[in-house]
């Protein structure tokens, strides 16, 4: 287990909550979660961990950008003109609709939360409280 994994899990049980067991959803079930589908129960640490681990940024946007594709293959696809004109016409919409979106990063990675059954404010409870085990780690390891 990754010492950033293990940061996580102490940062969960300091908040009183169990950190496993943690099964990933399949590819499917992950698609719909992308899409703003809620997960089973089963999942509910699982998303807990997807929105507060270390990279949960780079998780966000990642299902930003699939969520994005679909609208843009279909402008670039669909839309009648010039090849060179459906291709830019796809990249600005959905470049807007990245930014947008990005800008909301919290307030979505606290809406999953919410969904998979956690109360508001535990997503930056738990980042906050991993970041300060992590430099306590730090600290420790450099003595």
């Amino acid at each position: 287990m990754s010492t950033r994994t293990e940061v996580w899990e102490e940062a969960v049980r300091s908040l009183g909550i169990d950190p496993t067991p943690r099964p990933r959803p399949n590819p499917a079930r992950w698609l719909w979660y992308a899409f703003w589908g809620p997960l089973p129960n089963r999942y509910r640490t699982w998303v807990l961990y997807d929105a507060t681990c270390t990279t949960w940024i780079l998780r966000h946007f990642a299902r930003l950008l699939t969520v994005a594709v679909v609208p843009m293959a279909a402008v670039a696809l669909l839309l009648p003109g010039p090849l060179h004109v459906r291709l830019l016409t796809a990249f600005v919409a959905g470049a807007g609709a990245f930014l947008f979106t990005a800008v909301w990063v919290n307030e979505a990675t606290d809406h999953r939360l919410i969904q998979a059954g956690w109360r508001w404010g535990t997503g930056p409870a738990v980042r906050e409280r991993r970041a300060v085990i992590a430099e306590w780690m730090g600290t420790l390891r450099r003595l």
